[in-house]
């Protein structure tokens, strides 16, 4: 949850997302990402809502509703710049490009990727990700930032093999980092 990120040196607050950030030298190598036969990559469309709210709450964003689905996609950019991956008439991974100012300065993020459970390992979500990262880039933007959560293991391996690198905005975050580590190292997804 992008705008809902907020930055503090304070170690008694409740944990923030993480924030991880690729620079656009690194995101211009990506390779493209072949998609699987019977799938289809393209933009969001309009019908998209249901499909997407779908997926959001399969991965466990339990607070998300269709008006709050509905306020997010009024913003054109995250339209324009999303990647969708559809089976049949079925979302099955998405993210959206988002720009936020922080700080005085507009960041580029990739926004809630998401791949359906049942359609992982498929390298969908390597599809959305390079997709939008790269509708960034192509605008221009020095780097691409992203949010997560700690619990998101399969999405931190995914961020961190695109060359996504972890922020160390807060006091609590090497140790954090230092745990997600070590789950990823032992198998943990």
């Amino acid at each position: 949850m992008s705008e809902q990120a907020q930055d503090s040196s304070s170690a008694d607050l409740p944990p923030k997302q993480l924030r991880m950030t690729a620079g656009a030298a690194v995101l211009r190598r990506l390779p493209d990402v072949p998609i699987p036969e019977g799938f289809v990559q393209r933009a969001y469309r309009p019908g998209d809502e249901d499909g997407w709210l779908a997926l959001l709450l399969a991965a466990g964003f339990e607070e998300w509703d269709r008006p709050r689905v509905d306020e997010y996609l009024t913003d054109p950019d995250r339209r324009v710049g999303s990647s969708v991956i559809v089976e049949g008439d079925t979302l099955v991974a998405a993210t959206f490009a988002t720009r936020i100012v922080r700080d005085g300065a507009e960041l580029a993020l990739l926004d809630y990727v998401i791949s359906s459970p049942d359609r992982r390992r498929l390298g969908l979500g390597r599809a959305v990700c390079t997709a939008v990262a790269r509708f960034h880039v192509e605008r221009g933007y020095p780097a691409v930032s992203l949010f997560t959560d700690d619990w998101r293991l399969p999405a931190i391996g995914l961020y961190l093999s695109l060359g996504f690198e972890p922020d160390m905005h807060r006091e609590d975050m090497p140790g954090r980092w230092d745990a997600i580590r070590a789950n990823l190292a032992a198998g943990g997804r």
